[in-house]
């Protein structure tokens, strides 16, 4: 308990964020929406308390773009405190800015201490806890609750041999038990492909095979955004056409193209409005033809707008604009470029890849909130800014990440 007391029980708020993560997939829901913002404000009091206390890195200059993106954060919260004109648009304020303030976890679960810590406590209390909340979670969602799993998973061979099985089978689970989840079973099998790497090493060396995937997960987004934006080819349509008829799961096209149309609508909204380079504010949503009706007609706003899309990428765009997002990439990018680059351990290069694939991934799904899902994401991210984490060798990283089981040892 004296070890909580030293973190502000920060591990006991990740737990409750956990359980409330996957409200919306219940069939029972945990509290409501105030619930909700007051564990995700106590967890944003808690990692600023936790920063003013124990982050003093020597390497705080790689930590210099995260600043600079929280400067222009916070210009775009306080343009929407004056966009803002009716209860729904100060309530997407709220969540706006919540989620915008994911990164703030660079600072606190970059220190190898309280990430283990974390994990620990949650392993021991919300891994248990999955086995009730499993009669009530839906098979396609089990991601927004088992999401430090994606984390955990990525050190498969290395943590201790029981707790190997667990992992591996939850992992085997989300990737196998609902094919039409495609966001889940596909993050699954990259984890698995990632300690795949692990043991490739034992054989060979896959430096090169590691910085080229790294590469590559940045370059081809950006290729496929300017030419899917160019008109010259659309991926998401030349992907359904390509799998036309093979992937079918109960009567749905798991290859059907659920993009493009968002794409087309915030980027136009953009440029109709003029918001282009600084944003809309985390106030505001899209224009929106296909779903802007539920804000104009249902609120009863006016405005035929949707707050928030799946990709989550798109949504930054649209609450901070072209600066915002470019700004929100090189968080991913120094991450992982650190991890890949400049680590002494496989394990951290390889979770380096898993960083820059997520930034992929973020163009095609990943929403943005304050939840379990996202605050695992950000603490594979804190983890390549880390110095500490960085200059372990593979003995090193291996005896921090048994540490996490240490109370089942």
């Amino acid at each position: 308990m004296s070890k909580l007391k030293k973190v502000g029980f920060l591990p006991i708020l990740i737990i409750f964020i956990t359980f409330i993560s996957s409200n919306q997939w219940y069939s029972v829901q945990i509290g409501n929406e105030y619930t909700r913002w007051l564990v995700c404000f106590a967890i944003i009091v808690c990692i600023l308390w936790n920063k003013s206390r124990y982050f003093l890195p020597a390497n705080y200059k790689d930590y210099q773009i995260v600043g600079i993106y929280f400067a222009w954060m916070v210009i775009g919260v306080v343009r929407g405190c004056f966009v803002a004109e009716n209860y729904y648009e100060w309530k997407q304020l709220i969540d706006g800015s919540m989620a915008l303030s994911l990164p703030l976890c660079v600072y606190v679960f970059s220190i190898p201490y309280i990430l283990q810590l974390t994990l620990r406590w949650w392993v021991k209390l919300a891994l248990p806890a999955f086995g009730l909340f499993f009669l009530i979670l839906s098979g396609d969602a089990y991601q927004y609750y088992l999401a430090p799993i994606l984390l955990i998973g990525c050190f498969l061979p290395v943590i201790p041999k029981k707790w190997r099985i667990v992992v591996l089978s939850l992992l085997v689970i989300m990737a196998f038990i609902d094919f039409s989840a495609r966001s889940q079973v596909i993050k699954a099998i990259i984890v698995l492909l990632v300690s795949i790497g692990y043991l490739m090493t034992k054989y060979f060396t896959i430096t090169y095979i590691i910085k080229f995937v790294h590469r590559l997960c940045y370059i081809i987004p950006i290729i496929l955004l300017v030419i899917g934006i160019m008109g010259i080819f659309n991926p998401f349509e030349s992907l359904k056409e390509k799998n036309e008829g093979i992937y079918m799961q109960e009567d749905e096209d798991l290859a059907e193209d659920t993009r493009t149309f968002l794409y087309e609508e915030v980027i136009s909204s953009a440029v109709y409005n003029q918001y282009v380079w600084q944003g809309r504010t985390p106030a505001r949503g899209n224009d929106s033809e296909w779903f802007g009706a539920f804000n104009a007609d249902e609120l009863q706003t006016g405005k035929y707008e949707r707050f928030e899309n799946e990709a989550c990428h798109l949504n930054v765009f649209t609450w901070l604009g072209l600066i915002g997002i470019i700004l929100y990439s090189l968080i991913y990018l120094r991450s992982s470029f650190l991890a890949v680059y400049k680590s002494n351990n496989t394990l951290m290069k390889l979770l380096g890849v898993f960083i820059a694939f997520r930034w992929a991934y973020g163009w095609v799904e990943d929403f943005n909130r304050l939840d379990i899902m996202n605050i695992s994401l950000w603490m594979m991210i804190a983890m390549g800014f880390s110095e500490t984490f960085r200059q372990m060798n593979n003995e090193q990283f291996k005896k921090w990440i048994v540490g996490v089981f240490k109370s089942y040892e």
